[in-house]
């Protein structure tokens, strides 16, 4: 018995000591490559966001008196997002509410609306890491109160310092049965809950950015571009791509051919042009700016006064804020040595 007890004894070898040394090696190789997925930001404060589920208590209103209540129990909501002074009274409202939680259809809508946001605890941890990155440069950045509905694709986003109000059924995604059909498929393609923490914190981030003194579109994109250099920082772990708004075919086309969508700027003279007509062909929403090509798709301008502050922070090592305040656009493009390939 003694034989073999010790021959189960296991005494570590030269191979054993090679498979240890190779899987630490496979684990720091895995946690470098995870950690690069992520671009290099400040530790976030810890916060934590209250989040309602409102959705969840009216649909389980048996009567218009129920959702009277419900509205009662919730004016904010009831005033911000469903507009209830537009109505001489909440009964009014309460009624075509209850006629739309009735409705046949939005047994489907509502379904897909709670199974697209079956994960919806990531979106608030992102908001809740965004707003924590965003109170070490900013103490005084707010601390919303969440809150989520169906209500029949009336509205889609709220957002203001003291409220994030989130219409579900906007945000269903491509394969949604039902579809907002005031929004223009290029720009619904961004109604997804992948993109909802991005759009809302840039939404707040924005009151702290101070606009360049200018109505050239140089002067714009600059603005555009600090918005987004903002928002990569307090969002280090989502896609560049996602922050903006454009597919990874599209990401992949502007970096692919950035020295032609410069050259247009450059030789067309569009940097000091102050038309709106003209800025906004560029800088505004469009499927694509066929100025420029068939796949350079719409707000390029954007993107590349992203680029200008980006190149501006690497040259001058301007901490966040010092560009955030920074109002001289022109000083800005100097400084940044802006070149497309560099």
């Amino acid at each position: 018995m003694n034989k073999t007890a010790n021959a189960c004894l296991h005494l570590p070898s030269k191979i054993d000591s090679m498979r240890a040394v190779l899987l630490m090696i496979c684990i720091v190789l895995l946690a470098s490559c995870t950690s690069q997925q992520c671009r290099e930001s400040v530790e976030p404060e810890t916060i934590a966001l209250k989040t309602e589920r409102l959705e969840l208590e009216l649909f389980e209103s048996k009567s218009a008196t129920d959702v009277e209540g419900f509205l009662e129990s919730h004016p904010d909501f009831a005033q911000l997002f469903l507009h209830a002074d537009q109505y001489p009274a909440d009964s009014i409202l309460a009624k075509r509410m209850f006629g739309l939680i009735q409705n046949p259809s939005i047994d489907t809508l509502y379904e897909e609306s709670v199974n697209a946001f079956e994960d919806f605890d990531k979106v608030v941890k992102a908001l809740e890491e965004g707003l924590g990155r965003l109170k070490v440069y900013y103490p005084n950045a707010p601390s919303p109160v969440i809150q989520t509905c169906v209500t029949g694709l009336y509205n889609d986003l709220f957002i203001s310092n003291e409220h994030i109000m989130i219409g579900m059924d906007f945000f269903v995604g491509p394969e949604a049965t039902y579809k907002p059909q005031q929004i223009p498929n290029y720009i619904l393609q961004r109604y997804t809950t992948e993109h909802l923490a991005a759009s809302i914190l840039q939404f707040i981030s924005s009151q702290y950015i101070q606009n360049t003194k200018g109505e050239s579109m140089l002067a714009e994109m600059i603005d555009f571009g600090k918005s987004y250099y903002l928002l990569s920082k307090i969002l280090p772990c989502t896609e560049e791509n996602i922050l903006i708004g454009y597919t990874d075919e599209e990401w992949g086309d502007i970096f692919e051919h950035e020295n032609i969508i410069w050259a247009n700027f450059v030789e067309n003279e569009l940097l000091f042009e102050t038309s709106h007509q003209i800025k906004q062909k560029f800088i505004g929403e469009r499927p694509t700016v066929y100025e420029i090509g068939d796949k350079c798709p719409g707000r390029i301008g954007r993107w590349v006064g992203w680029q200008i502050i980006n190149a501006y922070a690497q040259n001058t090592g301007a901490t966040v804020k010092e560009i955030m305040a920074e109002t001289d656009y022109n000083l800005i493009f100097s400084k940044s040595g802006y070149k497309p390939g560099r």
